[in-house]
């Protein structure tokens, strides 16, 4: 029976056992990490530069406003499926875009998880913008940074289980504290990406699996193991992949690798691989079912990333379709973006993966066999991952990646990068059992230095000059909330950001069809006179320097219009339009309405 220390020999025998050595370690490292947060927060992250964080924070917000999965942000692409197939489903189509819209592009696992955030938060920590903009992010940014910060640290406690059990705890202890101190997954916190969660759930999917390597080995030779456990394994693999499909479409593939891996490496390979399958199917089924009922698609409109950026449908082309392209890409298209996708990640991404030095330990210790069966068999699986997420990544790769580059949903393969940091820091410690450093103190030494040279990306960011919040000239929340203060909550805006107008400005807005005025019917007056009234258009920085680019092209139009309108006070004819808002000229933002509002 334990008893409480009486005197100060017991109090310092209680401090020296290893129960208590790992709680000082565990209250020490989060009284650090929490610092670095909060530092970090408030000094070095900026507001949100990615059009999908601002997507998924208005549908969140949205869902939590009771207005159910809905978006502000309109695809065109995303109407025209939807106006389909009520054609299809003989559903009335008079007044579809008078009504709220249904999103059909994004899953939804992390928009309901930002939803239960923001039921929580008062009105003003939902919409509120501080006083001062361009030092302070506004209050819903930081709320959901805190989120993703807390799903940061869930992740580097599991890589610190797994690489105790696996390996031993120190490398557990170094890797979470790598995986801690990498500036890359602060950046995808900060700016509001579900990777963080998304990390987690490769993690829970690698202990799962290794879980369910033990029960094929644990036996004698030749024994069958019972069936309860492995398929109980199974399946909650099958619904780990699930969910993390429910958060990013993308991230269904690991079902390709996790089932082979169960093929080659189980002893009831065909048992767990179906139930695998199964429980997958049952957890994805309802939601693609809702995509099909609505759109036509499994996947809604986001199938659009696969043909985004061949040479037939350019940078953001295919999304802006009001009506179905006259041509699809063919295989010589997709074969040469695969190619040239391919190609770059190759000489960019592979080397910076997962934004740490610590990778060159997990390349260099593919050259050396692990004697572990187990561990050479996850090992195997990561890099099979490694290579299905390449494969996507490069199909699936469009220009939005090039806006925020590194630092957006449309990078895959860092996924698996909690994966490669515990083999990378295997190896370290590998190495550094080989060296005799004469005490335990220069060792501790040059594994503190060690961490101190990884993290230096991190360590760095926080010192001073601080970084400003803004996203400049781009997206400046007080402009945008100020003209869409000018609409009124019933009517439509058109816009070239339109994922900026639905977050900062709440107010319903498609994104710009292809032409101002086309007989195809790609076009403004298709919308304004046959679809919705149109009460105002935005056109921020974002086009003015798109023409740079794109000076002699088909996608000029918009750019044209926007010089013509800004300066030359030149609009087309007929256009509703004709009423200029010059507060934000002076920006860069033009801002026309149907009636004078201001």
């Amino acid at each position: 029976m334990n008893q409480a220390p009486k005197g100060i020999q017991d109090w310092i025998y209680s401090l020296e056992s290893s129960a208590t050595k790992l709680w000082i370690r565990w209250i020490l490292g989060s009284l650090f990490l929490l610092g670095l947060a909060a530092l970090y927060l408030f000094t070095e992250a900026r507001n949100f530069s990615n059009p999908e964080a601002m997507d998924m924070a208005q549908l969140g917000r949205n869902l939590a406003m009771g207005r159910g999965y809905t978006t502000r942000m309109i695809r065109p692409l995303s109407f025209k499926l939807y106006r389909e197939r009520a054609a299809e489903r003989q559903v009335s189509q008079a007044g579809l875009l008078q009504q709220p819209h249904p999103d059909l592009h994004n899953p939804p696992v992390y928009p309901v998880m930002l939803a239960g955030l923001f039921k929580v938060l008062p009105d003003s920590m939902r919409f509120g913008l501080p006083a001062n903009i361009t030092t302070q992010r506004p209050w819903p940014e930081m709320m959901i940074t805190a989120l993703n910060f807390g799903w940061l640290a869930v992740g580097a406690v599991l890589v610190f289980r797994l690489g105790r059990r696996l390996f031993d705890p120190a490398v557990g202890w170094m890797a979470a504290a790598v995986y801690g101190g990498t500036e890359l997954f602060w950046r995808f916190s900060s700016n509001g990406l579900a990777t963080p969660f998304l990390m987690v759930l490769v993690l829970l999917l690698a202990d799962i699996l290794t879980r369910l390597d033990e029960t094929g080995t644990e036996l004698a030779p030749g024994v069958v193991p019972p069936i309860v456990r492995p398929f109980r394994l199974a399946a909650l693999a099958g619904a780990v992949i699930g969910v993390g499909f429910l958060t990013r479409y993308a991230f269904g593939w690991l079902l390709v690798p996790a089932v082979l891996w169960m093929l080659v490496s189980h002893v009831r390979r065909i048992g767990v691989s179906l139930v695998c399958i199964l429980v997958f199917v049952l957890v994805t089924g309802p939601w693609v079912g809702r995509n099909y009922h609505l759109s036509g698609r499994l996947l809604g409109s986001a199938y659009s990333a696969m043909a985004s950026g061949t040479e037939t449908f350019p940078e953001s082309r295919l999304e802006r379709h009001l009506k179905e392209p006259k041509q699809m890409p063919d295989l010589t298209e997709m074969r040469v973006k695969f190619s040239v996708n391919g190609a770059d990640m190759l000489r960019g991404a592979i080397p910076k993966l997962g934004g740490n030095w610590i990778t060159f330990f997990f390349i260099a210790g593919l050259m050396l066999p692990f004697r572990n069966p187990r561990l050479r068999r996850l090992r195997w699986f990561c890099v099979g991952g490694l290579g299905m997420l390449f494969c996507v990544e490069a199909m699936g790769k469009t220009h939005w990646s090039t806006l925020v580059p590194d630092v957006n949903g449309q990078n895959q393969m860092v996924l698996l990068s909690p994966l490669v940091f515990l083999f990378g820091t295997s190896l370290f410690f590998s190495l550094l059992e080989s060296t005799e450093y004469g005490h335990a103190i220069f060792r501790s030494m040059v594994v503190g230095g060690t961490w101190c040279v990884l993290s230096l990306p991190l360590l760095s960011t926080i010192l001073p000059p601080r970084t400003y919040p803004l996203v400049e000239p781009t997206y400046r929340p007080d402009i945008v909330r100020e003209l869409c203060g000018y609409v009124d909550p019933g009517e439509l805006m058109m816009s070239d950001v339109p994922w900026s107008v639905a977050w900062y400005g709440d107010r319903d807005c498609i994104w710009l069809p292809l032409w101002v005025r086309d007989e195809s019917g790609e076009d403004f007056f298709a919308i304004n006179d046959f679809e919705r009234r149109v009460a105002a258009l935005y056109i921020s920085p974002f086009t003015a320097e798109a023409p740079l680019r794109q000076v002699g092209t088909k996608d000029f139009v918009w750019g044209r219009f926007y010089f013509d309108a800004l300066l030359r006070r030149n609009l087309p004819t007929g256009f509703p339009l004709f009423y200029a808002y010059e507060g934000s000229a002076g920006a860069g933002h033009l801002f026309l309405a149907d009636k004078k509002r201001w």
